[in-house]
């Protein structure tokens, strides 16, 4: 017989032995009064949350499709429309798009993009554009 969580409207909560689903709810222990079922603790645990891979974990070469397998490719695929459907709907997830400017050597851990270039370029730094007559700005 499975085991079923029971709560009374006062409150009173409680695990009770039942046959089968559509049986009759028990009487509270407690105070008698009837009871209904909730959901039992232990169905809460049962999920996981994990976010769908991004662009940068997907495979870039032809081996690692497993050579075009169409299953392989299409599952891909989903998982990829999964996350930017979930990057539309939360920016907050999404990962950087910046071009990447040096990705060897010291970079090779930690590509320098465009924006960080920018951000740690100064006005003062950066060389005057002209303007449309020909005259430096």
């Amino acid at each position: 017989m499975p085991i079923y969580d029971y709560e009374c409207s006062q409150g009173h909560g409680f695990e009770a032995l039942v046959p089968r689903w559509s049986s009759p709810h028990p009487a509270c222990p407690a105070c008698g009064t009837q009871t209904r079922r909730r959901p039992a603790a232990g169905a809460c645990l049962t999920g996981t949350a994990s976010l769908p891979p991004s662009n940068h974990e997907a495979p870039t070469t032809w081996l690692g499709t497993h050579r075009g397998n169409r299953e392989v490719v299409t599952g891909w695929r989903r998982a990829l429309e999964q996350r930017r459907n979930l990057e539309e709907r939360y920016p907050e997830l999404s990962t950087p798009r910046s071009p990447v400017v040096a990705h060897e050597g010291h970079y090779h851990h930690a590509p320098l993009t465009v924006d960080e270039v920018r951000a740690t370029t100064s006005r003062a730094d950066r060389p005057s554009r002209p303007k449309a007559d020909g005259a430096p700005a």
